[in-house]
Formats: C-alpha cells, sequence, structure tokens
C-alpha cells in the first residue's frame, strides 16, 4: 500500500489498496462468506469500471501462489482489463519476514488499514500463513502477461516505487 501510495503521487493513477474495500464491507457486516464475496463483487466493480474509462489504477492484495483460487484471482483481474485492451502489471513485492514486520506496525499502515490495527494479531497472521502459503515463487506465473519481481528489503517505498514506474514505461513503450 505504501508503495502504492508513492506510485499515486507520482502518476495519474489512482491507488485502491485491498483494504479499502475489505475495511468498507466490514464496517457494515462481520467476516463471513457473504462479505467475502461482496468484497470480491466490489472489487470487480471497481476493475471493471477502471478498465473501461481508461483511467489507471493500482491495486494491492496479498497472493498464495500455492492457492489455486488466488492465482486465479490474478488471472481475473488480467482477463478484465485485457478485454478493454488495456496493459496489465504484476508486480511481486519480496520482503524479508523481519521487515515485514516492522512495516507492520507503521502509523501509516495502522491509519490506513483498521482491521490491522491489533498488531498482535496482524503479526501473528503473518508469521502463520508463512507456514502454508507461497508469496515469492522461483518462477513468474505463465499466464500473467506482465510480471514484475522486486526484493524491497532494503528499499524506501519511494525507491521501489520508481523501480515499478520504470517497468511500467517499458511496457508503454513497446
Amino acid at each position: 500500500m505504501t508503495i502504492g501510495q508513492e506510485i499515486e503521487k507520482l502518476t495519474d493513477m489512482t491507488l485502491f489498496h485491498n483494504h479499502d474495500s475489505i475495511d468498507f464491507v466490514l464496517r457494515f457486516m462481520p467476516w463471513s462468506q457473504e462479505s467475502t464475496t461482496l468484497i470480491e463483487r466490489l472489487r470487480f466493480n471497481f476493475f471493471e469500471t477502471f478498465a473501461k474509462t481508461g483511467q489507471e489504477m493500482i491495486f494491492t492484495i496479498v497472493i498464495d501462489f500455492n492457492d489455486a483460487d488466488d492465482v486465479a484471482f490474478l488471472e481475473k483481474i488480467q482477463t478484465v482489463f485485457q478485454s478493454h485492451h488495456r496493459e496489465v502489471l504484476f508486480v511481486e513485492l519480496e520482503t524479508d519476514i523481519n521487515e515485514r514486520l516492522k512495516r507492520n506496525r507503521t502509523e501509516n499502515r495502522l491509519k490506513h488499514k483498521p482491521s490491522k490495527r491489533n498488531t498482535e494479531w496482524s503479526e501473528q497472521d503473518i508469521r502463520s500463513t508463512m507456514d502454508y502459503a507461497l508469496f515469492n515463487p522461483e518462477e513468474a506465473p505463465r499466464m500473467l502477461t506482465h510480471y514484475h519481481k522486486i526484493n524491497n528489503t532494503h528499499l524506501t517505498a519511494a525507491q521501489a516505487a520508481q523501480l515499478i514506474i520504470q517497468k511500467m514505461n517499458q511496457i508503454k513503450e513497446n
């Protein structure tokens, strides 16, 4: 999200991070299958509208590459945008666990992600998902047209944003 904020400052793109939809829906209903479905519908309505209008967006989310549904979610996003002749760049950020835990407590993150303000729970969630989730696969998912991996453990958000903007510009030039 923080890197997305930096990209938003430097471009005409709009940031729609995953907790924009999660926290919005959870304000009105508890976590359930119905709320999960509503979150996904809300996201895809945004994707469809942005793709249709040509407005560029940044979307952030955590993906478990071991989970076929998570990978299918990425494919579905790509399909929405490509159906409107729009390119999608998927950027995978890799950060070591100690840095992730440190960033989990930043004022900016807690300000923009209400459901993460219980940092004890959030840190446990980070640690426990590492037991089963694959966040940084060795190879890029084959079905994604544009995929870029950045290890941002030792980068500032502004530095990572610059690398992503450079990659977006390369895609636009081709």
